[in-house]
């Protein structure tokens, strides 16, 4: 194998990095604050002006637990990724199993109670 085939076409940016390494993508995959997780509400049911949502500030303001929070975050991405909105790379599958093993996680909480 020679070093020319670890040189990787990248579809972020359109270019070729050394081991498949773009920075462009990375800005998307950063573990901070990132689009998908916001979205415009135009026309708030109570009324008043347009703002913007933010996943995380809704799962703080409702304390959610840390398995109510993930779950959210799945369906989240998961209801985005059908506006073609969604984190790169991610599946319908993949929210789908986080959704399903943190509900089982609340499932097991609650019976135990």
């Amino acid at each position: 194998m020679s070093e020319e085939d670890d040189w990787k076409w990248c579809e972020t940016c359109h270019c070729s990095h050394y081991n498949g390494e773009c920075p462009e993508s990375r800005k998307f995959l950063t573990g901070g604050s990132v689009e998908y997780y916001r979205v415009t509400i135009d026309k708030p049911t109570s009324g008043g002006p347009a703002y913007v949502a933010e996943c995380n500030d809704i799962i703080e303001a409702l304390n959610m637990t840390y398995a109510e929070g993930n779950a959210f975050k799945a369906v989240w991405r998961h209801a985005l990724a059908r506006q073609g909105k969604g984190k790169e790379g991610n599946t319908p599958l993949y929210d789908a199993e986080k959704i399903e093993f943190f509900g089982k996680r609340l499932v097991d909480l609650w019976t135990r109670k």
